[in-house]
């Protein structure tokens, strides 16, 4: 009988076995069910010739230490015990990838995620080591990334099976940990290992994220524990130049050889990562040749110095930085030229929102005050304040709605969207003031004090006054359907950058510049999708994949100078727009938000549990079931642009559906017997095309000077349902029948921003979302109408999908997907709500990003594949760049 036919026997009634998930050195993995508990979980078996030296009784002895910990953290002990004669110990399953599955992925981690991951892994090995229990086979492997955050598997295990076993461990010819990452005490069987070898563990293992290998590889474990000995590892910054100093000391000092060099606790590894600990003398860098990453490391354990004292202040979670920003200018007086990073909290119920209208960062001339659009608690979207002076954020009263902030060139004033109105508030406070209309805004920069320049869809760039007026144009497509988005106006208060958008042929948005005092514009040889601002005479925009670039370039030339260098990576990107969540100041500094657009694509079932589908994590968006469940329909972002993909369930297979050929397509959705698949083209309109590939793309929908963002089709096929925006509508809802162009009319028509309408499975009721009450909410409303519309969410909703039955309408609230009982005949009417999936899944307020199969029994749903966002605050990067371009001799 074969192991897992003996568990099973052995488990009948408490576990049951599905498969083998893995082996490790120790013990061998399976997913199993937890029966008495209906939830999946980790069965881990100790080798057998491994159990066999420890004893039963001995062994659970030792684990029962382990059992005791409770950290977010380390992941828990649930179970232990004997199977007919094999050991086991069981914890929970984590649905996501370990620590060793990205690093394979990403090579090297981004230096700010690496630092994050480290610092979590720290503080559960601090609060592990104070109960007197160490690791001591810390890994990749064993970290764990759930919902982004890591935690740590097998905390202890090997501790305990060396307290059961003793010296007859050893002669089972298994090790007690990793080469690569085992301190060089117990590499050498030293007996007095302390929480100091786990130290050393997570040194290795950081070095490796930021390096792309550990610090001592070589072809055999023997030769590896001879260079852990004997050799001092590669310097960090020789490998990665932008690895901080400060970070580089911190790794060294907890990858030295004799204990009593490292760190002495995980929390000051901790802290020390983050700057936090200042460079001691014969350590670390010398004072006379401190970077200014080391200054920022000095000035961050005075603000940790001040903020003990601050810790009555409990409910504030934005960080404190007024103090370190004083003692930068001190320090700058010494030496010119600090760059400081700090990375940004906010309130716990905070959110920052993401939209297709811009950045929701803005930060003043002078760099002292960051704006930003958020919801608190679920609450209307509003603008915030934030003084680095002040230990909170500010909401700017009257605001709800807010989006894509800029300030006045004198700082006194922040003009901001709200649906199709431009609208200006003081910073200090105040009642806001309507400045136009502008249906289908896209970008907003405020120039001279007179005048904010204002981007579009399906036309160009216009000028609002800043003191109210008629507004007037200041560029105008060339092409049909094309549009000139994201203007930024340059410190000279005259030049505007902003990205043309062009229908047709390759879509992708091209940088293009133009002044204020008139004229024709220049298109630039940059791919971009908008610029963020001159540093001297860097330009700073977006790229492909989510990072800023820099390229010299010439204003008064029109024309780019130099080759485009990256500056910034893994900064977040909206997927349906491509705008990159940063912003620049005119004094050089620089806000941005971390992340990717990479997800998993997941299946959900009704006890809210998920599986992945055999599908490798790619930037997906809007997954689609076909009408018979055997096929997915979902868009694919990559360098080379966005299409449509096919994946066949039965098959295994996953083929492009649409090229790129006519710009990108996404939003994909099947005709009602499954032969066409509907899909968006930037630019283009709504297309549609035999689902088997039979026949060419052909138009559905288009409309000169109006952008169609979004469509779906009756149930019975016979009506097309789409939103459309330009210079005269702004993303109303419209409808017609699909073979009569001329019976377009309006569904739903308004001032505000109407998104993702669904018809019910009867054909006589839309779903939709719309921001009408400054709190984007799920609204339901008779189709064709007229007739009143019925509010189904309660505190924010988006993305409506209905149950195939009709009899559940679900939605999207935060990172929630919530299911509302309701009743379509004779009438509508509303019952409970219930959540169904709460976490790190990727929605898109823009369109639907999930799906429900045909039979109402499964769920399609998009992961995040990568850590948690941060926003990242750097003081004087003007700095930071021109080191950089003074190292390439520029």
């Amino acid at each position: 009988m074969g192991e897992i036919e003996t568990l099973t026997a052995a488990l009948t009634g408490r576990y049951e076995i599905e498969r083998e998930i893995g082996q490790g050195g120790m013990a061998t993995v399976y997913l199993a069910r937890d029966l008495r508990h209906d939830r999946r979980v980790a069965l881990k078996v100790l080798k057998p010739e491994l159990g066999a030296v420890l004893g039963v009784d001995r062994f659970l002895a030792e684990i029962k230490v382990t059992a005791n910990l409770q950290h977010p953290n380390l992941l828990p002990l649930f179970d232990s015990g004997e199977a007919d004669g094999l050991l086991f110990y069981v914890m929970p399953f984590v649905d996501g990838e370990s620590l060793r599955e990205r690093v394979e992925r990403e090579k090297q981690l981004p230096v700010d995620e690496a630092v994050r991951i480290a610092v979590a892994i720290a503080n559960a090995l601090e609060y592990a080591h104070g109960q007197g229990v160490i690791h001591r086979d810390l890994k990749p492997e064993n970290i764990l990334l759930q919902a982004g955050q890591p935690v740590i598997a097998d905390f202890g295990i090997a501790l305990a099976v060396s307290r059961a076993g003793g010296a007859r461990v050893t002669q089972t010819g298994l090790s007690l940990g990793t080469p690569q990452y085992m301190s060089p005490e117990q590499a050498t069987g030293d007996r007095a290992v302390d929480g100091r070898s786990d130290i050393y563990s997570l040194g290795a293992v950081t070095y490796e994220m930021l390096a792309g290998d550990p610090p001592h590889t070589a072809s055999t474990a023997q030769a590896i524990v001879a260079k852990l000995l004997t050799e001092k590892p590669r310097s960090l910054r020789l490998t990665r130049e932008l690895v901080p100093g400060h970070v580089e000391w911190a790794v060294e000092r907890a990858l030295a050889k004799l204990p009593a060099d490292r760190w002495a606790t995980p929390h000051e590894f901790a802290e020390a990562l983050q700057g936090r600990m200042a460079p001691d003398a014969g350590r670390g860098p010398s004072r006379a040749a401190a970077t200014g990453a080391d200054v920022a490391a000095h000035l961050e354990q005075q603000l940790r110095l001040g903020r003990r004292v601050l810790t009555g202040v409990g409910a504030v979670a934005v960080v404190a930085i007024a103090a370190a920003l004083w003692l930068l200018g001190a320090a700058r007086r010494e030496q010119p030229g600090t760059t400081a990073r700090f990375l940004l909290t906010f309130e716990p119920n905070e959110r920052h929102v993401t939209s297709a209208t811009g950045t929701p960062f803005a930060i003043s001339p002078d760099g002292k005050t960051i704006a930003y659009a958020a919801t608190r608690g679920g609450g209307a979207q509003r603008l915030y304040v934030r003084p680095l002076s002040d230990l909170r954020a500010r909401e700017l009263p009257g605001t709800d709605g807010g989006i894509q902030p800029t300030f006045s060139p004198d700082g006194r004033w922040i003009a901001f969207l709200s649906g199709a109105q431009v609208k200006k508030t003081p910073v200090e406070g105040g009642t806001p003031v309507l400045l136009a209309n502008v249906p289908g805004a896209r970008g907003m920069s405020w120039g001279t004090l007179d005048d904010i320049v204002v981007g579009g869809t399906g036309r160009g760039l216009v000028v609002v006054p800043a003191k109210g007026g008629a507004l007037h144009p200041l560029t105008r497509p060339t092409e049909p359907r094309s549009s000139d988005r994201w203007p930024l106006v340059l410190n000279d208060g005259k030049t505007v950058i902003f990205s043309e958008y062009r229908a047709g042929g390759s879509s992708r948005a091209h940088l293009a510049i133009t002044s204020l005092d008139g004229g024709a514009a220049t298109t630039l040889d940059l791919v971009s999708t908008l610029a963020i601002g001159m540093i001297d005479d860097q330009l700073v925009y977006s790229s492909a994949g989510g990072a800023l670039m820099a390229v010299p370039f010439d204003v008064a030339g029109r024309r780019v100078t130099g080759t485009p260098t990256p500056v910034v990576d893994q900064v977040f990107t909206e997927p349906s727009s491509g705008v990159v969540l940063a912003a620049l100041s005119a004094g050089g500094s620089l806000v941005y938000q971390t992340g990717t657009s990479v997800s998993t694509l997941v299946v959900g079932d009704a006890h809210g549990t998920t599986r992945s589908l055999a599908l490798e994590p790619r930037a997906y968006g809007f997954p689609r079931f076909s009408p018979n469940g055997r096929r997915i329909a979902v868009a694919v972002t990559s360098p080379e642009g966005q299409s449509v993909w096919i994946h066949d369930r039965s098959a295994g297979t996953f083929a492009r559906f649409t090229t790129t050929d006519a710009g990108p397509s996404s939003r994909a959705e099947w005709s009602p017997d499954g032969t066409r698949l509907l899909f968006y083209v930037s630019g283009a309109g709504l297309l549609w095309q035999p689902s088997d590939n039979g026949g060419p793309a052909t138009p559905l929908v288009a409309i000169d000077s109006v952008t169609i963002a979004e469509g779906v089709l009756s149930p019975d096929g016979q009506t097309v349902l789409f939103r459309a925006t330009g210079a005269t509508v702004s993303n109303d809802l419209w409808y017609r029948r699909v073979a009569d162009p001329a019976s377009t009319r309006p569904f739903l028509t308004s001032p505000f921003y109407e998104t993702a309408p669904r018809f019910s499975p009867n054909g006589r009721w839309v779903a939709y979302s719309s921001d009408e009450t400054g709190t984007r909410q799920v609204y339901v409303t008779a189709f064709p109408g007229p007739g009143p519309h019925f509010q189904v969410s309660t505190d924010g909703g988006d993305e409506p999908v209905w149950a195939p039955d009709g009899r559940r309408l679900f939605y999207v609230h935060d990172r929630q997907l919530v299911a509302a009982m309701v009743t379509l005949e004779p009438g509508f009417a509303l019952g409970n709500h219930e959540v169904l999936f709460e976490g790190n899944f990727v929605f898109n307020y823009v369109h639907a990003n999930y799906d429900v199969s045909p039979d109402g029994k499964e769920f399609l749903l998009l992961k995040e594949s990568g850590g948690a966002p941060q926003v990242v605050y750097v003081h004087d990067w003007r700095s930071e760049l021109r080191a950089r371009k003074k190292a390439k001799g520029d």
